[in-house]
């Protein structure tokens, strides 16, 4: 079994799309009927083998993703994405899983950088 899709939620489908193209460097892959009556546009980064399904909700839905990108270099990613225009809530901090940067999209889907890291000595 292989993990294929993640779905992202949002009110403003279009919003969401400009974010992961624009600020994130996502390309739109195809669409898909992933909620009945409504087609959703798959959106994948070269560099991930999972894909993000742009679904919409509406007002009262409590369906929200969190969805953690793993990066070789967190620093690097943070400063390229704030620089892209993403709101990150602080700088990067070390959690025990690595270091780590946290925002939200505009459809309030929280999204975690991380860079894992082993912190046991040899």
């Amino acid at each position: 079994m292989k993990l294929k899709y993640i779905p992202v939620f949002a009110e403003d489908v279009d919003a969401q799309i400009d974010f992961y193209t624009q600020k994130l460097g996502f390309n739109v892959i195809s669409n898909i009927g992933f909620i009945e009556g409504e087609e959703s546009m798959v959106l994948q980064a070269n560099n991930l083998d999972v894909a993000f399904v742009m679904a919409g909700s509406n007002r009262d839905s409590v369906y929200k993703s969190c969805i953690i990108l793993n990066t070789e270099d967190c620093l690097k990613d943070y400063h390229l994405y704030k620089t892209a225009g993403v709101f990150f809530y602080a700088a990067p901090r070390y959690l025990p899983a690595g270091l780590a940067a946290e925002f939200l999209d505009p459809g309030g889907n929280r999204l975690i950088l991380l860079e894992e890291r082993s912190y046991t000595e040899i």
